[in-house]
């Protein structure tokens, strides 16, 4: 199955960079040159478009329904979404809202916060960054790291 194509409209992509699907089914996608996180059914009928996200690269919802949003474009440079933090932006994907944000621990090179990301059963975020090759990871305050 196809659906979109390339535009700025509701429903279209411009670079789709990323996948998640909540509990409820509902398809997000990192609509990364456009600005937004796009939500669709899984027959590809349009929902929703959120900005609030920044300039998404990569996507990941919890079972909890949390949004992680990769952005490590955000601020760039040129036409990428000027004004906007890199980092990561956590929220509901129910709602929309964003409750957290993970700055760009290092903002002396052009792409180097989170293009992917992901989290494991103890809160743990992680951050693959494609630029410096690594994968970070950020632990929540107020928790210890557990020894194995």
């Amino acid at each position: 199955m196809e659906f979109g194509g390339l535009g700025a409209e509701f429903g279209e992509m411009n670079e789709p960079h990323g996948l998640a699907m909540d509990s409820q089914g509902r398809l997000f996608v990192a609509d990364r040159y456009n600005d937004r996180v796009q939500i669709f059914t899984q027959d590809g009928e349009f929902i929703n478009s959120w900005r609030q996200f920044g300039r998404p690269s990569g996507v990941y919802i919890d079972n909890n329904d949390i949004l992680y949003v990769g952005d490590s474009e955000s601020n760039s440079g040129g036409t990428r979404n000027p004004g906007w933090d890199r980092g990561i932006r956590i929220g509901s994907a129910k709602t929309g809202w964003v409750t957290a944000f993970i700055p760009d621990p290092n903002k002396t090179t052009r792409f180097n916060v989170a293009e992917g990301v992901t989290v494991d059963d103890e809160g743990n975020v992680y951050g693959a960054e494609v630029e410096v090759g690594g994968l970070k990871k950020y632990i929540p305050r107020g928790t210890a790291p557990r020894r194995r």
